[in-house]
């Protein structure tokens, strides 16, 4: 028996080389904005081009505009503050994200709070879960420069707290009502970050593969359908960064793969490598990619051993991607795809060569388990089972 479903997609892309520059100026006029803060990351879009043509696009829509760099590749608390302080104080009725999925998180969450100003700070509005957050956000535009998270196309956020180095995720009541997507944008992008957002994109169509209270065959189809393309096109775009075909490809897999038809029709997905992995992220800044690449094998070696549904969904998964038939050759299949995309095995390889310590392998577990029913058993075994 399926749920009843609604189904929204309320941003609109653009997709191609060069619909930055013919477009942005436009939308930018379209949405009458006065005034907006332009959002993004460190220097390489400054390097590459890209800062340029998104400032002459500003400034031929003739919108004033503020500029914010300096977003973290895990978005911290006190960064995204400070940008709901400039948006609040300047006025700001447009927020315009440049970057991948960690800028476009900062800015879906920075435009609910700017406008209910009963929160005080980041937390506040994370541990509400936007409850309260009754006022309409702020309207996000985005402009994506790396092929990951999808950020542009759902309403999910996550954040860092910057004293405790939790990271929590949050559904916002923000989705970016306009896209930009170059393909070109992405040729710059470095192999180890090529790598980390193919299998970003790999862990977001699994998490919502594994849904084991509800299948829908459509849905799975879409979802194996996706996989084959990353499958495709990574090795590709591993051997040959400049590849146009192969990163066009990918960014588009990239969008498509958690914007609600991934999960259409069913319980919405599995998500507890998603959490396993933002502990360590969060608590040696790792690379969100590289920590889900180090979670996986040992997270579907371990619930197919206690679940057997979720065995039989691997072992279809299996004879559809690479054609084997056991879960140990399934679980190998994982790990090549994981040399493929130059990505950690170990906790050291992870976190620059030091080893894991016992207790930090404690608060993991603890940062992991937020009083959720099963999560704390879960993560002494996931967690104990990495290789060191």
């Amino acid at each position: 028996m399926y749920m009843p479903s609604q189904f929204y997609l309320n941003t609109k892309y653009y997709f191609g080389v060069g619909v930055v520059k013919e477009s942005l100026a436009s939308e930018i006029q379209h949405i009458k904005a006065k005034k907006l803060l332009l959002l993004y990351g460190g220097g390489s879009i400054k390097k590459n081009g890209i800062y340029d043509t998104v400032i002459n696009a500003i400034k031929a829509s003739k919108v004033d505009y503020i500029e914010l760099d300096g977003v973290q590749p895990n978005p911290i608390d006190t960064h995204t503050m400070e940008a709901v302080n400039i948006c609040r104080k300047e006025r700001v009725d447009l927020i315009l994200a440049v970057g991948g999925g960690s800028v476009i998180d900062e800015a879906k969450v920075v435009a609910n709070i700017a406008t209910n100003h009963n929160y005080k700070d980041v937390w506040s509005y994370m541990n509400d879960e936007a409850v309260n957050a009754k006022n309409d956000p702020l309207p996000v535009f985005a402009v994506i420069i790396i092929a990951a998270t999808a950020s542009e196309n759902n309403y999910g956020a996550v954040i860092t707290n910057t004293k405790t180095k939790d990271k929590w995720g949050v559904k916002t009541k923000e989705r970016p009502l306009v896209c930009f997507s170059d393909p070109s944008y992405t040729l710059t992008v470095s192999k180890w970050q090529t790598g980390c957002g193919c299998f970003d994109i790999m862990s977001h169509l699994l998490e919502q593969y594994y849904d084991v209270d509800q299948t829908f065959v459509w849905t799975k189809n879409y979802v194996i359908a996706n996989m084959k393309t990353l499958l495709q096109f990574t090795p590709i775009v591993m051997k040959d960064l400049n590849n146009l075909e192969a990163r066009s490809n990918i960014l588009w897999a990239s969008a498509w793969s958690h914007n609600g038809l991934s999960s259409f029709n069913t319980r919405g997905g599995d998500w507890k490598v998603h959490g396993l992995a933002h502990s360590l992220s969060g608590k040696w800044d790792a690379s969100h990619g590289a920590a889900l690449a180090l979670v996986t094998p040992t997270y579907i070696e371990y619930m197919c051993s206690i679940s057997p549904k979720f065995k039989e969904l691997s072992l279809e998964l299996a004879k559809e991607l690479f054609n084997v038939n056991s879960i140990d050759e399934y679980i190998k299949c994982f790990k090549d795809y994981i040399n493929l995309c130059g990505l950690p095995k170990t906790y050291k390889e992870l976190n620059n060569g030091k080893d894991v310590t016992d207790e930090e392998i404690e608060w993991f577990i603890g940062a992991f388990d937020r009083n959720t029913e099963g999560w704390h058993e879960l993560g002494v075994a996931i967690y104990n089972k990495i290789p060191k």
